[in-house]
C-alpha cells in the first residue's frame, strides 16, 4: 500500500493496515473532509478482508438497492445478503440525510451482523462530526466503538504530497511548484487534479514545467472556474442580482427581503447544479429540511411573481453559454 503518510492521516492508516478482526470493535467510524483518502483506506481494507466475507458498498447504492428490493418484494434476499456479511464496509454515510427508512435498515443490518459476530466500518465525509440526521439509535451505535478523525492536511503536508507524487510520475519541474499547488487547495485529490491539469496545459502549449508556465495555467484555470456552474458561482450571481452580500444570503438574518433572496439562491443552486438537499444545506449552514422548504416556497412564488421569475432568469443567463435555454 503506497500511501502518503503524515500527521493528518497516520492514525486512520495504521488502524486499516493493522486491522485485526478478532480484536476490532463492533463499529468503527472514520470521518474527515473530502479528498483525504477515506474511501481509498476503506477499499484497501476490503481487499485485505474480501476472502473472509467483507462487503463494501456506499450509502447511495445501499439505499437504491433497498428501495428496489422493497418495490420488487425481494427484501428477504436483500437482507440475507447484507446481514450475512462478516465485515460490512459502508462509505458515504453523509448521503443518508433525509432517508429515514434506509437509516432504519442500516441499523437493523448492523444489529444482525453483530449478533452473528460480525463487524462494521463506516466512512463519513464531514469536517465537524454531527450525526443528528442519522437518528439517536444509529448515532449511538456509530459513536459506541472507535471514532477516528482524518484532518485536513496542512500546507507543508500538501507540499510534501505533491513532491512525492511528482517523483512517482518521474516529473522534472520547478522546485517552487509543489508549494504553489499546496497554496491553492486543501485536499490530496485537489492537489492531484491541479497537477494533472498543469501537465496537460504544459503539454498542450509545448512548454516546460516551469513556474511561469504554472502561473499561466492557473490564470486560465481561474477564468474557467469563474464561468462554470457551481454552487459558489451561483451564490455570487444571486448576490449580485438580488442586491445583498454573500454573507447576508448564507447568514442567519430573517429579514423578509433577505430570506426571499436566500430562497431564490437555494432554488437556483438546486435547479442549475442538481445537487442533493443535504449537499446544498452545507453551503447555507442549514438543515436539509430547511432547504427543502425554501425550495418549495420559491417554486410556488415563481409561478405567481413575474419579477422574481425575471431575477431567476437573470441568474441563469449569467451561465447561458453552458446552460440550456
Amino acid at each position: 500500500m503506497n500511501w502518503f503518510l503524515s500527521d493528518f492521516n497516520i492514525r486512520a492508516w495504521r488502524f486499516m493496515k493493522h486491522y485485526e478482526f478478532e480484536t476490532a470493535p463492533s463499529m468503527t467510524l472514520v470521518y474527515g473532509p473530502p479528498g483525504v483518502g477515506k474511501s481509498s483506506l476503506l477499499n484497501f481494507l476490503n481487499q485485505q478482508r474480501k476472502k473472509e466475507g467483507s462487503i463494501l458498498i456506499d450509502s447511495p447504492s445501499f439505499s437504491r438497492q433497498y428501495a428496489f428490493a422493497a418495490q420488487e418484494n425481494n427484501l428477504p434476499r436483500f437482507r440475507q445478503y447484507y446481514r450475512a456479511a462478516s465485515l460490512l464496509l459502508l462509505d458515504d454515510l453523509q448521503c443518508l440525510a433525509g432517508k429515514k427508512q434506509t437509516i432504519e435498515e442500516i441499523l437493523f443490518t448492523y444489529e444482525n451482523i453483530v449478533q452473528r459476530g460480525g463487524k462494521m466500518v463506516a466512512i463519513l465525509e464531514t469536517d465537524v462530526l454531527n450525526l443528528n440526521y442519522l437518528g439517536d439509535r444509529l448515532t449511538s451505535r456509530l459513536l459506541g466503538g472507535i471514532v477516528i478523525p482524518i484532518n485536513k492536511p496542512q500546507g507543508y503536508e500538501l507540499e510534501g504530497f505533491v513532491e512525492e507524487y511528482s517523483h512517482r510520475l518521474l516529473l522534472s519541474m520547478d522546485l517552487a511548484i509543489p508549494e504553489m499547488i499546496a497554496q491553492r487547495t486543501e485536499s490530496l485529490t485537489g492537489a492531484q487534479k491541479i497537477l494533472h491539469g498543469f501537465l496537460k496545459y504544459a503539454e498542450l502549449h509545448n512548454d516546460e514545467l516551469s513556474k511561469q508556465c504554472f502561473l499561466s495555467y492557473w490564470q486560465e484555470e481561474v477564468r474557467k472556474q469563474s464561468q462554470e456552474i457551481s454552487p459558489m458561482n451561483i451564490l455570487q450571481a444571486a448576490s449580485q442580482v438580488m442586491g445583498f452580500t454573500l454573507e447576508e444570503i448564507v447568514g442567519s438574518t430573517q429579514k423578509p427581503s433577505v430570506n426571499e433572496a436566500r430562497q431564490l439562491a437555494i432554488y437556483a443552486v438546486r435547479t442549475l447544479c442538481n445537487l442533493s438537499y443535504p449537499a446544498i444545506a452545507s453551503y447555507f449552514n442549514r438543515r436539509h429540511s430547511t432547504i427543502i422548504t425554501a425550495y418549495k416556497k420559491m417554486e410556488e412564488k415563481l409561478f405567481q411573481n413575474q419579477e422574481l421569475l425575471n431575477r431567476y432568469q437573470e441568474i441563469k443567463n449569467k451561465f447561458k453559454d453552458i446552460t440550456k435555454e
